[in-house]
C-alpha cells in the first residue's frame, strides 16, 4: 500500500500528541519500515517547497512543528502565553535533573516551599506524579512528561542528563582553569617582590 503525504500531514496535525512509528504504521496498514520511508519522503517535500512545517522526531514519537524559518513569527505569539517564573523553571530543572524526585528532596535543594510551583507544572503537563517512594509517609515522586522533552526538543531525559553534566564539567573545568592561573600569577608577584626585597 501506497502512503499519500497529504494523509500522512493530516493524521499528524490532527493528533493530539506525538506518534509513535508502530502506530503511524498501524493507521495506515503498512509496514514500520514502509512508514519510515514514507514519513522520510514527506519530511524532504516539506524542506524542499519551503513549507512552514517540519517533522519533529522525539523519544515520544512522531510530530508536525514550526519551520525554524517562521520562528520570528511564531515567537510573537508564544510571548503573549504566559512565561514560566524563574521558580518554576529552577523546579523544573532540578526534577529534570534528581527524578524521580519528591517534594521535599526539591525543597531541600532549592531551600524554599515548592508546592504551588510544583502544582503550576503540573497542570502545564511538564511535569507529573510517578508513584509513590518506598519510605515513612511514601511521599509522591515526580519526573518530566513527554511534553517536557518535546518543549525543549530532547529524545530522552539520558540525553539531557547528559548534556547537563557536560556543561557542568566544562563549567568545572574553566573554574579551575581560571584559578590556576591566577595562583600562578599570584606566585609570579609574590617571587618577584621577594626578588626586589633582596
Amino acid at each position: 500500500m501506497r502512503v499519500i503525504q497529504s494523509d500522512i500531514e493530516a493524521v499528524l496535525f490532527s493528533a493530539a500528541k506525538p506518534m509513535p512509528l508502530d502506530i503511524l504504521a498501524e493507521v495506515f496498514s503498512v509496514t514500520p519500515e514502509t512508514m519510515e520511508v514514507a514519513l522520510s519522503q514527506y519530511e524532504k517535500a516539506l524542506v524542499q517547497e519551503a513549507r512552514g512545517i517540519r517533522i519533529r522526531r522525539s523519544g515520544a514519537g512522531i510530530e508536525l512543528v514550526t519551520a525554524p524559518e517562521a520562528g520570528r513569527y511564531v515567537s510573537r505569539i508564544r510571548q503573549r502565553e504566559d512565561k514560566l517564573s524563574a521558580a518554576a523553571m529552577e523546579t523544573l530543572a532540578v526534577v529534570a535533573f534528581k527524578q524521580p524526585v519528591t517534594k521535599a528532596e526539591i525543597e531541600e535543594i532549592r531551600g524554599v516551599n515548592s508546592e504551588k510551583v510544583l502544582k503550576q507544572l503540573l497542570n502545564r503537563d511538564l511535569i507529573a506524579e510517578l508513584g509513590r517512594k518506598d519510605t515513612v509517609g511514601r511521599p509522591v515522586l515526580f519526573g518530566t512528561t513527554d511534553t517536557f522533552l518535546r518543549s525543549v526538543g530532547i529524545s530522552s531525559i539520558d540525553t539531557l542528563q547528559r548534556e547537563i553534566r557536560i556543561q557542568e564539567s566544562l563549567e568545572l573545568s574553566e573554574v579551575a582553569s581560571t584559578e590556576t592561573k591566577e595562583d600562578e600569577v599570584e606566585s609570579a608577584n609574590t617571587a618577584e617582590a621577594e626578588s626586589t626585597a633582596e
